[in-house]
C-alpha cells in the first residue's frame, strides 16, 4: 500500500509540494518545530513534514488551515478544466493542464492520520471548551475520515470524481 500511496504522490507531485509547504507554513505560524521538511519523500510522509505534536489550538490548525487552502484551489482551479471537458464538451491542453493541477490539490488535500489523531484527541480531550467541541466536530470528523482516504490513496479517486460532478455541483447551485 506505501508504493502506490508513494505513486500517487509522484503523480499528484504539484498539490504534494504546495501541501508540504503549506503545512510548514502553518507549523511556524503555531510555533510547532519542524523536524523535517523534505516535501518529496520515498515514504507516507511524502507531500507532508514530520514536526512534533501540536499543542491543543494548533492541533486543529495545522490540519484544518492547509486542507481548506488546498480544497479551494483544487475547486478554483479545477472548475474551468473540468467545465470545458465535461460539461461543454471541447478539449484543449490547457483545460487538460487546469484540471490536472486542480485534481493534485483535491487529492492532496487531507493531512496526515498522526495529524488527525492528535487533532481528534485535543479537541475532544478534558481541557477543551465545549462550544469548541460542537463547532468543531463536524469538521474534525472530515479531516479525520479524509486522512484515512488519503492513507489508502482513495482521496485521488474520489477528487476525480469530484473534479468531474463539480460543473454540474455548480450549475445547480447556480440555476
Amino acid at each position: 500500500m506505501v508504493i502506490l500511496y508513494e505513486i500517487i504522490k509522484m503523480i499528484t507531485f504539484p498539490g504534494a509540494l504546495l501541501k508540504g509547504f503549506l503545512e510548514h507554513l502553518f507549523c511556524r505560524l503555531w510555533k510547532v518545530p519542524v523536524e523535517y521538511s523534505d516535501y518529496m519523500q520515498r515514504n507516507e510522509l511524502c507531500g507532508h513534514v514530520e514536526h512534533l505534536l501540536a499543542p491543543h489550538k494548533g492541533s486543529f490548525a495545522i490540519c484544518f488551515g492547509p486542507h481548506i487552502i488546498m480544497a479551494l484551489l483544487g475547486c478554483i482551479i479545477a472548475f474551468p478544466g473540468a467545465m470545458n471537458l465535461f460539461y461543454i464538451g471541447t478539449f484543449n491542453w490547457l483545460s487538460v493542464i487546469l484540471l490536472y493541477v486542480g485534481v493534485s490539490f483535491l487529492a492532496n488535500a487531507f493531512p496526515l492520520v498522526e495529524d488527525a489523531l492528535n487533532m481528534w484527541s485535543e479537541l475532544f480531550s478534558d481541557e477543551s471548551k465545549g462550544i469548541s467541541k460542537v463547532l468543531l466536530a463536524v469538521p474534525a470528523a472530515i479531516l479525520y475520515c479524509g486522512a484515512y482516504l488519503e492513507r489508502y490513496c482513495v482521496s485521488f479517486l474520489t477528487s476525480i470524481a469530484f473534479a468531474y460532478a463539480l460543473p454540474w455541483i455548480v450549475a445547480l447551485i447556480v440555476g
